[in-house]
């Protein structure tokens, strides 16, 4: 499926774009998408749009901004189009995160243990004992199969290039 992009958007060459491909050509993972999109006519997506937001309003699904002063509720905001990713992508991102993950674990198991990064100078002692949440407590502890970090979320954002960097840990 080709797209002629000057109909769809503008491109840029000084950008990745998720859609397009370098030549304008849908990319192979949003092709059925866009097949499903424009089989429903013009105002397909503009309808699933406003049906979409009619529901959050609606159902009362909201979100609260707790820096917010004024701590108001807000309605959930839906992009109308997914972002979508190929297989392969994604198993490389999934791996990096994977990754990611054991080595935070591996750091805390260290910091609540023998302590090495520390001791060595990899990480500089104020790192964790200038840290409030630092648990000295848990030292020496051993927790259940060595997992210390039960939960893990990293913010990505696709470079220009193409390329995507971690923008946050959320530990």
């Amino acid at each position: 499926m080709a797209a002629d992009s000057s109909l769809l958007y503008a491109g840029s060459a000084q950008r990745y774009d998720e859609l397009l491909d370098t030549t304008g050509t849908v990319r192979p993972h949003w092709r059925g998408l866009i097949e499903h999109l424009t089989d429903g006519g013009p105002d397909a997506v503009r309808r699933s749009v406003e049906l979409a937001r009619r529901l959050v309003i609606e159902n009362g699904v909201t979100y609260n901004v707790y820096a917010d002063p004024q701590g108001k509720d807000r309605p959930w905001l839906l992009d109308p189009l997914p972002l979508l990713l190929g297989a392969e992508e994604w198993q490389q991102l999934e791996a990096g995160v994977i990754q990611r993950t054991r080595l935070l674990n591996e750091i805390l198991r260290d910091l609540y243990g023998p302590q090495q990064l520390l001791s060595q100078g990899i990480l500089p002692p104020e790192l964790a004992y200038g840290h409030p949440n630092f648990l000295w407590p848990a030292h020496g502890l051993k927790p259940l199969r060595d997992v210390w970090l039960y939960l893990h979320a990293v913010d990505l954002a696709r470079a220009p290039d193409g390329q995507w960097r971690v923008l946050a840990d959320r530990t």
